[in-house]
């Protein structure tokens, strides 16, 4: 008997997309052994205040950022751009996706990856104890999160596993700032996606 196929889960307004989740994907795909890793920008975010670049322009940043990305474990990872929120529409809510991809995937093993930020406030997700039950959720740190705290959040939450990946500190709504005040924020992004913003002048102030 074949063990499931073992499927990660990595969203996000990606607004843009940066070297922060570059670099979080990569190394949870290499220390989950990970087949395949979708990477979904979302289509509408569920908080009302977030103004959003087109999906079609964040979803080719994210296409742009992993091209020809090789990632190197005990299994070839694919990883693939999905529109899944895009082509159910509506608020982008995750449990609503992992149920889609359940259905798509029924014999695969999901893996829900969140950063350090997201692990405090995931108790305010949208039916967040069937996540917990649905998924595998796994947390990776970001700058200024503790790996200790992060350890004894996850415990009191359950079924939440923190993954000891390198921290890349940089959020999308630094480099939005930058960008809107002329700064540069090459060291920020994957040089793709940084040509892909000053060609299509995205982020002007």
């Amino acid at each position: 008997m074949t063990s499931p196929e073992k499927i990660g889960i990595f969203g996000g307004a990606f607004n843009p997309i940066h070297n922060g989740h570059v670099n979080l994907a990569k190394e949870a795909a290499q220390l989950l052994n990970l087949r395949r890793l979708l990477i979904i920008p979302t289509f509408e975010s569920p908080h009302k205040n977030t103004k959003l670049l087109p999906f079609e322009q964040r979803a080719k940043m994210c296409g742009l950022a992993f091209e020809g990305l090789e990632i190197k474990s005990s299994v070839n990872c694919q990883i693939e751009v999905s529109d899944i929120e895009r082509r159910m529409g509506g608020v982008s809510y995750t449990i609503n996706t992992v149920r889609e991809l359940q259905k798509q995937h029924p014999n695969a093993r999901l893996y829900l990856l969140i950063g350090g930020d997201m692990l405090y406030t995931f108790t305010e997700w949208y039916k967040y104890e069937s996540l917990l039950k649905e998924t595998k959720v796994c947390a990776v740190a970001r700058g200024g999160d503790s790996f200790t705290d992060m350890l004894e959040y996850a415990a009191q939450l359950g079924r939440v596993k923190v993954l000891p990946t390198s921290v890349v500190d940089v959020s999308s709504t630094e480099i939005r700032e930058r960008l809107a005040s002329g700064g540069d924020v090459l060291e920020l992004l994957p040089q793709s996606v940084a040509e892909y913003i000053k060609t299509n002048e995205l982020y002007r102030g």
